[in-house]
């Protein structure tokens, strides 16, 4: 399951730095690992090069996957066939090797990841909705069925796209326990859409060591240079793992919560005048370096007095032009999509992929008040560093056991 680690968390870094480019100064939260465990059902089903361009984006290439899927020889049956696969075609073998590979560890990754029990919530949407002329293959629904445990729904787009949204939205709104009710707005779909994927996570987790009741008052966050906004600042003083990244001048910390799910934050010693100031950090950021951030080399445990805003961030994405950008274009191109895997007239193609994900940071319940208030860096009478979050930061939530990186956001402003 490391393979399938290290494509998850690639992908999740590539998609950030898509999405940062484009808004250079918002807030920004999303779910890799709802994307990944969404997209995977309909690369299942994608075949020639749709399923190489997927492969690519997602990084399942790192898990084995072949660049081009070899064409099956016609008019060869029986022993011959596999012999001639054998001989001139031994990349098939491996290309069928590694695409279970694929599934297989998406499988035992979800039922770890399901397995955990405790005192956070995690919930978790996924489903793709077909036009019901376009017949789904039995075998893409057996196959979706072994795999990931669902399979895939037909609407009436043609005839009845309005009350398909409906359908979809209360199909989301009930899997996520009423978190999520209109993930699809109003004239997202029409006649002309073929196939749809939504994708719906929420999170929210209980502190192992709840933050204290210390400060009453809202907080200036410095936005930039010249910016401030309140906001309602929580205080912990707890030995906890931080680490600093000399070469960006960026601090790291681990906030863990209950069981085995933590908060990596990412805060720059600085802000720059009309800007984040996180700039160089989103440049930097890779695989390599933030499996070295987040290890023993880097972080260390100490007696840390901790400053964080208290925020909710709700975050709907249309997923289409981030991933033809990032270089998945033929899967949503009607003339070009290869579903055959799907359905036996190649007549899908993905019209839109809805994201949307929301996740509360907060003590546990303190009600904010009326006041103001100004937070000074540096060490502390105790002796230990502080951690000041009172500029914009990135961070990142993961499942501890399994390295996956379920969330992932920038803090830019209350």
């Amino acid at each position: 399951m490391e393979d399938l680690y290290m494509a998850n968390t690639i992908f999740a870094l590539n998609f950030f730095k898509h999405v940062a480019n484009t808004s250079t100064t918002q807030n920004l939260f999303f779910s890799p690992w709802g994307i990944s465990s969404t997209m995977v059902m309909v690369y299942l089903g994608a075949r020639g090069n749709t399923a190489d361009q997927m492969a690519k984006v997602l990084q399942f290439n790192q898990i084995g996957v072949h660049e081009v899927t070899p064409a099956t020889p016609e008019n060869v049956t029986g022993c011959e066939l596999m012999q001639q696969i054998q001989v001139t075609y031994p990349d098939a073998i491996l290309q069928a090797q590694a695409e279970d590979t694929i599934h297989s560890s998406f499988r035992s990754l979800i039922s770890a990841i399901n397995e955990s029990t405790g005192d956070y919530v995690l919930e978790s949407a996924n489903k793709l909705f077909g036009e019901k002329s376009a017949r789904f293959k039995e075998e893409y629904i057996q196959l979706s069925k072994k795999y990931y445990s669902t399979e895939p729904q037909a609407v009436d787009f043609l005839e009845c796209p309005e009350g398909a949204r409906k359908k979809i939205n209360f199909w989301v709104n009930t899997q996520t326990k009423g978190k999520i009710p209109n993930l699809l707005p109003e004239g997202s779909v029409d006649p002309e859409t073929r196939m749809v994927l939504v994708n719906a996570v929420y999170f929210k987790g209980n502190w192992k060591t709840p933050f204290h009741k210390k400060l009453n008052g809202l907080y200036p966050f410095r936005v930039n240079s010249t910016q401030r906004k309140p906001v309602q600042m929580m205080y912990l003083h707890e030995k906890l793992n931080i680490g600093y990244i000399e070469d960006l001048k960026t601090q790291i910390l681990e906030l863990p919560y209950v069981e085995d799910v933590s908060m990596f934050v990412l805060l720059p010693d600085e802000i720059a005048n009309v800007s984040t100031g996180l700039e160089l950090l989103e440049s930097e950021i890779t695989y390599d370096k933030l499996n070295k951030w987040i290890s023993k080399d880097t972080m260390a445990e100490d007696d840390v007095e901790v400053y964080l805003p208290q925020f909710k961030l709700e975050e709907r994405y249309e997923l289409k032009s981030i991933l033809r950008h990032m270089g998945m274009t033929e899967a949503f191109n009607m003339g070009q999509a290869n579903f055959l895997g799907m359905s036996e007239g190649n007549d899908l193609y993905l019209s839109e992929v809805f994201h949307q994900a929301t996740v509360d940071v907060n003590d546990k319940g303190t009600e904010a008040t009326a006041g103001t208030g100004a937070i000074m860096s540096g060490r502390t009478g105790h002796g230990g560093p502080q951690f000041v979050a009172d500029h914009p930061f990135l961070f990142f939530i993961m499942h501890k056991i399994t390295k996956t990186i379920f969330f992932f956001g920038r803090f830019a402003s209350p």
